[in-house]
């Protein structure tokens, strides 16, 4: 499939928030009115009707989110590694979007199950004690050492083009781009958001989620359902700060570019160097930090950036 004729829609479902009552604060207290909240509830996953990973998450796009993740831990490497995908016990790959429209059993409420294509494969789940927060990258890992593990080893992106195919310039307009599609942050203004842009600057991919890890595993489990991977001359747009597994994350989606409203930490820096990846921070009124330069930029950038 060509990713830049069948973009994938931003969250479909309304899911994303509910009502509650309030009081707005204003020199003095109004009255109790109605307004939208954003919705967070657990999601179970398992791998062969195994228990794998519990995480906090904003419905919908939940299909998504589990093969994104499992994508991350290494469980599923493409589309052929998946026999069944079920959700709330139904076939999660029935509907558009990768989401049933069939009544969902309550017992399996929030529940993902995915039959690999190779039962007999030995699956190890994350190392991570109780929940996976919505603010939660590789915390809960019994070290740093396990978190890298699942990071290939140094070097280009794989599947990563030839050099030079990025204007400089677009990542300064991406933002803008990503903040106009954020429709339950504009009922909400609470919710994170990640999009995948082409060169052209065309958005191929958007999902929002309470959780920025989340919003990024929901873009690739819909790159991985499509069979978009690896997402090479892309750029992954995020709404609030990057962080290592960000990095990873991209990275091993095959994604050679990533920009972000907000800062980076210097273990994302570190990675994204080692692997060749552009890094650019504080983007915003087209002006932004470059951390690292990776090899895409059409114009050289002024001076090396030490590693």
């Amino acid at each position: 499939m060509n990713p830049t004729e069948n973009p994938t829609p931003a969250n479909s479902d309304c899911q994303g928030s509910t009502e509650s009552e309030i009081r707005r604060y204003d020199g003095g207290l109004g009255p109790q009115e109605a307004d939208q909240v954003v919705v967070e509830e657990p999601l179970e996953i398992r791998v062969n009707s195994e228990p794998f990973a519990t995480l906090l998450r904003t419905p919908g796009q939940d299909a998504n989110l589990a093969l994104g993740f499992l994508y991350a831990e290494g469980v599923i490497d493409c589309r052929k590694d998946i026999g069944a995908l079920s959700l709330c016990g139904e076939d999660a790959l029935a509907g558009p979007g990768g989401e049933s429209d069939a009544p969902a059993d309550d017992s399996l409420a929030n529940i993902v199950d995915l039959l690999t294509t190779d039962p007999q494969r030995k699956i190890t789940p994350p190392a991570r004690q109780g929940v996976a927060v919505s603010s939660c990258g590789v915390c809960g890992k019994r070290s740093i050492a396990e978190a890298m593990a699942l990071t290939p080893p140094p070097g280009p992106a794989p599947g990563s083009p030839p050099a030079r195919w990025l204007d400089p310039g677009l990542i300064g307009k991406l933002p803008d781009s990503l903040k106009s599609r954020q429709e339950i942050f504009k009922r909400t203004g609470a919710l994170h958001a990640a999009a995948v842009f082409n060169s052209q600057g065309k958005l191929l991919l958007l999902s929002e989620d309470i959780g920025r890890h989340n919003a990024v595993d929901k873009i690739i489990g819909a790159a991985l359902l499509e069979e978009m991977l690896p997402l090479s001359q892309c750029i992954l747009q995020v709404s609030g700060r990057v962080s290592f597994e960000i990095v990873q994350k991209a990275y091993r989606a095959g994604i050679p570019a990533i920009s972000a409203v907000s800062g980076v930490s210097n273990l994302s820096i570190s990675l994204a160097r080692s692997t060749g990846l552009l890094l650019a921070g504080f983007v915003r009124e087209e002006k932004y930090s470059l951390y690292s330069a990776g090899s895409c930029l059409l114009d050289d950038p002024p001076g090396e950036l030490e590693s």
